[in-house]
């Protein structure tokens, strides 16, 4: 019960988080308001698989595994490209952040654009890859841990919210919105 309790808590405040941070929260805030929820469903992830593993318990049934599926899919799936940069980049055939900075408009284009955006581009993949990592570790203590199974769709949602926030302070500073 403390599981679905866990993982419905989280994914309620990733959904949540993910509204509140969408465009307003710096990173001092936003970072650790994605990723708290994440961290307590797989602290309990942790402690159930010890558990599970120090008393030779059955292990879980495979059918667990179909929530790091759906966790995957969400991962996929999930745009992470915000609207206004994916389409000034489209203009440009490439979504790199030096497309970006070609398409802006020369009285917007400052020194800073192509550091400000590559740090940008730089840290969405960081945060969408080590979100797939994750998925995949996880999934791999799915039979001992039913948590660590479930708590990857939380997992999927930070992930993937984080990875947009990054590419969203780009569309912020550059007034595309």
């Amino acid at each position: 019960m403390a599981g679905w309790i866990v993982v419905f808590g989280a994914v309620l405040a990733e959904l949540a988080g993910g509204a509140v941070v969408a465009n307003q929260m710096s990173a001092a805030i936003a970072v650790p308001l994605l990723i708290f929820p994440v961290v307590v469903a797989f602290g309990f992830a942790v402690v159930q698989w010890w558990q599970v593993r120090s008393s030779a318990a059955e292990p879980a049934s495979w059918w667990h595994l179909t929530a790091a599926a759906a966790a995957a899919f969400i991962w996929l799936v999930w745009p992470t490209v915000p609207g206004p940069l994916a389409d000034a980049t489209a203009a440009a055939g490439t979504s790199s952040g030096r497309a970006f900075c070609a398409v802006l408009p020369a009285a917007a284009m400052v020194a800073g654009c192509l550091r400000r955006t590559a740090q940008a581009y730089d840290s969405h993949d960081l945060a969408w890859w080590s979100t797939a990592a994750l998925i995949l570790i996880a999934a791999l203590l799915a039979r001992r841990s039913r948590i660590a199974a479930w708590a990857t769709i939380p997992l999927a949602l930070a992930g993937c919210q984080l990875a947009t926030w990054f590419l969203n302070r780009v569309v912020l500073y550059y007034h595309l919105g």
